[in-house]
């Protein structure tokens, strides 16, 4: 399965941004997790890299979304994308599979599988799901709350590249301006 993770750096040109992302995870994973970098866009819109590794998602993927504005640099559009992805409606990935219109829904719904469970001859597999249901939904609103505080990129599933997500490594980075690398995890 393929994910994408965004990873924000400071650096002072796209592919120094991509070398520093690929310095900072070269110890994540094994044969079984690779990974190659896909689109590289900075901040200013002004140096941008459309697929740097040969990853699953160029730049241009951006323009196939309807969820977000045509217009403007491909950093503003990533940002558009991220905010897209951590406001409703909520999709729960796993069994009950469901598009909730409504957070507190989400909630409810996996609330509500859980509480049918049927102790003596449920499947196991349905506890992992709403396990990873309740992690989503977890990593989503800690995600909401922060861009309701105005942070524009907020993160989720950070350091955790293996599943889409967002992983602010800014304060160990340094160059002039902010990139958004685009990783291409498969796991």
């Amino acid at each position: 399965m393929h994910n994408l993770h965004f990873i924000i750096v400071k650096a002072d040109s796209a592919s120094d941004a991509a070398s520093e992302v690929e310095s900072e995870i070269s110890n994540w994973g094994n044969e079984n997790n690779w990974r190659s970098i896909g689109g590289v866009a900075s901040e200013d819109g002004q140096d941008d890299i459309e697929n740097h590794d040969g990853g699953r998602w160029g730049l241009s993927f951006l323009d196939e979304l309807e969820e977000i504005p045509k217009e403007g640099s491909y950093f503003a559009r990533t940002v558009a994308y991220v905010q897209w992805l951590v406001k409703d409606p909520v999709t729960l990935e796993y069994q009950p599979w469901a598009t909730i219109c409504d957070f507190k829904e989400g909630i409810t719904t996996v609330a509500n599988h859980l509480m049918n469970f049927d102790l003596e001859n449920g499947e196991l597999h349905e506890l992992w799901a709403a396990s990873r249901n309740i992690k989503q939904l977890y990593e989503l609103l800690g995600a909401r709350r922060s861009l309701a505080k105005g942070n524009d990129l907020p993160e989720f599933y950070d350091w955790q590249f293996d599943q889409t997500g967002v992983t602010d490594m800014t304060a160990t980075s340094d160059g002039k301006q902010r990139y958004i690398v685009f990783l291409d995890m498969h796991s």
